[in-house]
């Protein structure tokens, strides 16, 4: 993984910015929660899906390693292990595209105000 990637925190910085209890809504609402248990819950795809774009020259599995890796390092994955890149394909293709655009829909907003110069142009 190159130095850049490194740097972030993995999914202890995706869930500070998108908070689980906003994902797991937004995927209830999209009707894309699961109906049995699965090796890689909705949640877990939002937040591979954000990473993705994130570290898009990676590769899927280098992602999806970093993603966890802090869990991981604190114990709490147990047995779970990192699926094979077919699932991981599989996972993005139930989730969907709507999940993330009404994710995006509910939390973007502009960082400055009218008052911060050059924000805004033309007024």
């Amino acid at each position: 993984m190159s130095a850049d990637i490194g740097e972030l925190s993995g999914l202890g910085l995706l869930t500070w910015v998108y908070r689980p209890g906003l994902v797991d809504r937004v995927v209830a609402a999209c009707g894309r929660g699961e109906q049995r248990r699965r090796l890689l819950p909705a949640r877990l795809v939002v937040y591979f899906v954000l990473a993705l774009a994130l570290f898009s020259p990676a590769p899927y599995l280098e992602v999806m390693r970093h993603l966890v890796e802090g869990l991981r390092g604190q114990g709490l994955l147990g047995e779970w292990h990192i699926p094979a890149k077919s699932s991981l394909f599989r996972a993005r293709q139930r989730l969907g595209s709507e999940p993330l655009r009404v994710l995006f829909a509910t939390t973007v907003k502009p960082m400055g105000t009218e008052a911060t110069p050059g924000c805004f142009w033309r007024g």
